[in-house]
């Protein structure tokens, strides 16, 4: 299914059926959207788990719909995070209802430039607006609490101060400030005066941001509907944040997808290392910490991807430069970090692994 966990079909889903699905979490991981990196991290698929499973029973405890059903042991039999044991290792497998996905039409353009290009058509969801049912919506929505350091919107921020016109470049700074209501500049690690939620496509090669207008023209959704998807998106946010604090991490960032079955169903993975931001003690706990090494240790990488990204579908293979391979010190605590900070987040030790700061102030010197 993707670079860093898989999908497998148990039952197909129909307009008026949830279908039956497994996701299996996997040790691989992925980073400046390289997919499948040369290493693995052992037992990182399990701890994104079981703190995924920890945050989806927690929004079904104040009736957010969702379409997980449950964590699934090696013999086959469906549990709760509840049911799993101090040092048990938890499970990589989560057992989900699945929907129909409607892609987009591909189709191939003239650009003002005289350059061919891609551009997708999502008339079939305006044509069938309110008729469709159990259906993936197709945008991710993004929200952020925070700007810690390697947040997309300070790359915004660099590309309008290259901006030659000093009006335009100083229009484009204050509304992207605006709309993270904020006066001036921000500096990384700085907190925004309350959350922003933003939309990226989900069904294209990459992800293209999305107005609000946008946003409910590809979703195929009534408006009553749609304007409902924001304030879920806060409550799964709001769940996030609050058991973040309570066991001191700072909430940066994260992203929701939905499905669409008689009402919004909270859908894919929430509230993991790898699907949100994390800090703890001034630093980030997530898969930031593999991009700040690669960023260290061969910062050709990161240029490479940047670039090439930029060419198209299956960029990954003609990219010359490949990722080199972590040394086994850094992939052992990043290893520990995934599973202490489960431990840490959910509150119970599912792995047995040394606590979370002793793990953090180990990675320290490799960032």
């Amino acid at each position: 299914m993707g670079s860093v966990k898989d999908l497998t079909i148990t039952e197909s889903a129909y307009e008026n059926r949830p279908g039956l699905g497994h996701f299996v979490f996997s040790d691989r991981y992925s980073v400046f959207d390289w997919g499948k990196m040369p290493d693995s991290i052992v037992k990182k698929g399990k701890a994104l788990a079981v703190m995924a499973a920890f945050n989806f029973e927690k929004l079904e405890d104040i009736g957010v719909k969702i379409h997980y059903r449950g964590l699934v042991t090696p013999q086959g039999k469906v549990i709760n995070f509840s049911d799993l044991k101090e040092g048990s290792n938890g499970s990589n497998m989560m057992q989900i209802d699945m929907g129909v996905v409607y892609c987009p039409v591909a189709r191939q353009i003239m650009g003002d430039d005289g350059n061919p290009r891609v551009e997708y058509d999502y008339s079939f969801f305006e044509k069938n607006r309110g008729k469709l049912n159990n259906y993936l919506l197709g945008f991710e929505i993004i929200f952020r609490n925070a700007l810690p350091k390697g947040s997309s919107v300070f790359k915004k921020i660099a590309r309008a101060k290259k901006i030659k016109d000093a009006e335009e470049r100083e229009q484009t700074l204050q509304t992207i400030y605006q709309k993270l209501g904020l006066k001036s500049e921000p500096k990384p690690g700085d907190m925004l005066p309350k959350p922003v939620i933003n939309f990226t496509t989900k069904l294209e090669p990459g992800d293209r941001s999305l107005n609000w207008i946008e946003a409910y023209e590809i979703s195929g959704l009534p408006i009553n509907d749609f304007m409902k998807v924001a304030p879920t998106t806060l409550k799964v946010n709001d769940v996030i944040t609050e058991q973040a604090k309570k066991t001191g991490f700072v909430h940066c960032d994260g992203k929701v997808e939905m499905l669409f079955n008689n009402d919004l169903v909270v859908a894919d993975v929430i509230g993991t290392l790898d699907e949100n931001r994390f800090g703890f003690r001034g630093e980030q706990v997530s898969k930031e910490v593999m991009r700040q090494w690669y960023e260290k240790n061969q910062p050709e990488f990161r240029t490479a991807c940047d670039e090439w990204k930029k060419t198209g579908k299956g960029w990954q293979e003609r990219c010359p430069v490949k990722p080199i391979h972590l040394k086994p010190t850094i992939s052992s605590l990043v290893s520990q970090m995934y599973m202490s900070a489960c431990n840490q987040y959910t509150e119970r030790n599912v792995f047995d692994v040394p606590p979370l700061e002793e793990v953090m102030d180990s990675i320290r010197a490799h960032r």
